[in-house]
């Protein structure tokens, strides 16, 4: 981990997938940071990030468990991290949402995410929020997922399978999240982080399935049954929710604020 410096950045949620491959950006181009820990979360350790100059909060939950709820986590938390910033005199605060948050949704995921959205929105600080679909790259969630799956010979499809996704590279993520610290045109913004390639998840699963797995579909229904029934059952609640839900972003707007050539991601 970096010395605490001037023009530092801290970084919630360092140890997930995008924390991991965002950190290792970093050091490729000598960018300081600062790892903030669960034990940080208190008022006596906020000295420490005096110096730094924007946070950048990854941390989130995508299902609920006894233990962690959407609430506590996702939405209680970020209001933490609001704190934070406000008595380390950080001036920004890169949001990682979802894409579907909504204070109308029926999942309780994406009205989590809506909170947090709402709580940066209204906290004066300098904010961008960003709406990712699936983040693309080694050992991604939904990468994982599907090959696990292969490995036991069996694809499931929830629903028709003909809803879009729009999976985006993790390296295109750091490099938009980079760009967002210190760009202007980034200033309080709620962008989605998106792929250019529209691609319906059935397609998708084809693509990804080298091996010649027989892909199944299985109705929504059934789908969410089996979610909260069955202990290894491929999908979960808001998986299913998030897939059907047959979100879709707005790419051309990202590649206008970033200038970047994004990477067409048709396969795991």
């Amino acid at each position: 981990m970096s010395k605490i410096l001037k023009n530092n950045v801290a970084i919630t949620g360092s140890t997930g997938f995008v924390g991991k491959n965002l950190t290792e950006f970093f050091d490729k181009i000598e960018k300081r940071y600062t790892i903030i820990k669960k034990t940080n979360f208190q008022r006596k350790t906020i000295p420490s990030f005096r110096k730094c100059t924007s946070m950048i909060h990854l941390i989130g939950i995508g299902d609920e468990t006894t233990e962690k709820r959407f609430e506590q986590v996702n939405v209680e938390l970020t209001k933490k991290v609001i704190m934070i910033c406000k008595l380390s005199n950080i001036k920004k605060i890169i949001f990682l949402s979802g894409l579907g948050a909504s204070k109308n949704s029926s999942s309780q995921y994406f009205i989590s995410k809506f909170k947090s959205e709402e709580a940066i929105r209204h906290s004066g600080l300098d904010y961008t929020i960003f709406r990712p679909s699936y983040i693309i790259g080694k050992n991604d969630y939904l990468s994982k997922n599907i090959q696990k799956q292969i490995r036991k010979r069996r694809l499931l499809i929830p629903g028709s399978g003909n809803y879009i996704i729009q999976p985006i590279s993790i390296h295109d993520v750091c490099k938009t999240i980079n760009l967002a610290l210190n760009a202007k045109i980034f200033s309080k913004k709620t962008i989605d982080l998106v792929g250019p390639e529209k691609i319906p998840f059935k397609k998708f699963l084809e693509n990804s399935n080298d091996s010649n797995v027989s892909l199944e579909n299985i109705s929504l229904k059934k789908a969410k049954t089996s979610a909260l029934t069955i202990k290894d059952f491929p999908y979960g609640i808001e998986d299913i929710n998030i897939l059907s839900g047959n979100f879709q972003g707005n790419h051309r707007k990202l590649e206008k604020l970033t200038g970047l050539k994004f990477t067409k991601i048709r396969r795991i």
